[in-house]
């Protein structure tokens, strides 16, 4: 499992029990506006957003896929390792919190 503390937003990512996917969640209990995050993540280049409802957004960077749900947890698919993955979190918090601040 890994934590990362020193990123703005600490969030632990551990291996999900049938080993086919990493699991992400922050430390601290969100409630994201899944409107806001869309745009966000629209105007980023790099990622498809592949669906959207008001519950989550599941993305596709490179050949990568990330489930986003609206209370910030987070399920990543198709990572080599979890390196990988947490790089991947890392990548969508920093665009989702760069929505958050500027707005």
């Amino acid at each position: 499992m890994t934590d990362t503390a020193a990123f703005p937003l600490r969030f632990f990512v551990q291996l999900c029990s049938d080993n086919t996917a990493f699991e992400a969640h922050l430390a601290r209990r969100v409630s994201l506006n899944m409107n806001e995050v869309r745009k966000s993540l629209e105007d980023s280049k790099g990622l498809e957003i592949i669906v959207f409802t008001r519950h989550l957004v599941i993305v596709r960077i490179g050949r990568a896929e990330a489930t986003l749900s609206r209370d910030g947890r987070m399920l990543v698919r198709r990572v080599a390792n979890e390196t990988e993955a947490t790089q991947l979190v890392e990548q969508m918090l920093s665009i989702i919190l760069k929505s958050i601040v500027k707005r």
